[in-house]
């Protein structure tokens, strides 16, 4: 089975794909924040984004060839047609793809991101800024959810890390 996180910045889709690992016997995880992170980096530009989807698709066919059953990938897909795309790579590697979309109140967003950046850092630039990508990619998201999938949507507003880790796990097993 791979499964597919996909949420705005800050959401929490790192902390739950290493909770969703912790599900499965045989697992593994791949961030697509990580296995992206490139020099020059350049969110639209389409020659990093294939080469990241050809990432993902290599490193899924490793770690299936070496008995890793279960996948998990987190990543920040914009557009249900990039989301299609991946999944249409993958899946010759593995024909159960589930994706989950998390979402959670602004409010409870502000709250993880100064949390996160400390008491010395809640009121720096890039706070600030982490606040900004998150509405403009939540923007983006509902926006593009209207015109096709980019995950079942999973609000992780009063939710635990662990939480969304078992819902999901859960509603793979439907």
């Amino acid at each position: 089975m791979i499964i597919i996180i996909n949420g705005p910045l800050g959401i929490g889709k790192t902390s739950v794909s290493w909770e969703l690992l912790r599900c499965f016997e045989r697992a593994a995880m791949l961030d697509g924040d990580y296995l992206g992170a490139i020099q020059p980096f350049e969110i639209y530009d389409e020659a990093r984004i294939a080469y990241l989807d050809q990432t993902f698709v290599h490193m899924s066919a490793w770690h299936k060839q070496h008995g890793y059953t279960n996948l998990v990938i987190n990543y920040v897909f914009e557009q249900p047609e990039a989301l299609a795309h991946l999944r249409a790579l993958l899946q010759p590697l593995d024909g159960e793809i589930y994706a989950f979309r998390l979402t959670c109140s602004e409010a409870e967003m502000e709250r993880r991101i100064r949390q996160r950046a400390g008491p010395e850092n809640a009121d720096s630039a890039d706070v600030a800024w982490e606040l900004q990508r998150f509405r403009e990619l939540v923007t983006i998201q509902e926006e593009a959810a209207l015109h096709g999938d980019l995950g079942r949507v999973v609000d992780t507003s009063t939710l635990s890390a662990v939480e969304v880790a078992r819902q999901i796990k859960k509603l793979t097993a439907q």
